[in-house]
């Protein structure tokens, strides 16, 4: 009866010692797995992160780029609209207006280095804000590089200047 136990117990722990060393190559590889998939989910929550962030700071230049041109088309000039009636943008008055408007704008919050052009012709007026979004996760695929933000917008005197035939 001992021969049976013994080799009972022999093929009992050649069974246990199979079943552990593939149980640690399971856990071996469901860490491999999960290495790869949070390598794989790095950059794309670098992707979420960056490209809303990028499109939030868009968001906020495009308004404020729409609100300044709105403000800089009131710059029109006097003189001419009193003498004939026809309403024409000061290019003198219009850039001042846009600029203080911009400088007057308490909701561009966290942009730091805003370059901004504002230009103005006889009919309208044009600004353009150009901001660099520094990148947080993706910064660590695409090197320091940031992105690159531009909104612009145009507006021009309104009113019923086609109705008195000014041009």
């Amino acid at each position: 009866m001992s021969g049976w136990h013994s080799s009972h117990r022999a093929r009992k722990s050649a069974r246990e010692l199979v079943w552990r060393v593939r149980r640690r190559e399971r856990g071996d590889a469901m860490i491999i797995w999960c290495v790869m998939l949070a390598l794989l989910l790095l950059p794309l929550g670098g992707l979420t992160i960056d490209l809303w962030r990028g499109i939030a700071v868009q968001r906020t230049l495009q308004a404020a780029a729409e609100d300044a041109a709105t403000a800089g088309a009131s710059g029109i000039d006097v003189p001419q609209y009193r003498a004939t009636g026809c309403l024409q943008l000061d290019s003198a008055a219009a850039v001042p207006l846009a600029q203080a408007n911009l400088a007057s704008q308490t909701g561009l919050g966290p942009l730091s280095a805003v370059d901004i052009a504002v230009s103005a012709n006889g009919k309208q007026i044009s600004v353009t804000l150009t901001e660099d979004v520094h990148l947080t996760l993706l910064s660590l695929v695409e090197g320091n590089k940031p992105l690159v933000v531009t909104a612009s917008a145009s507006s021009a005197p309104e009113g019923s200047a086609a109705e008195n035939g000014c041009s």
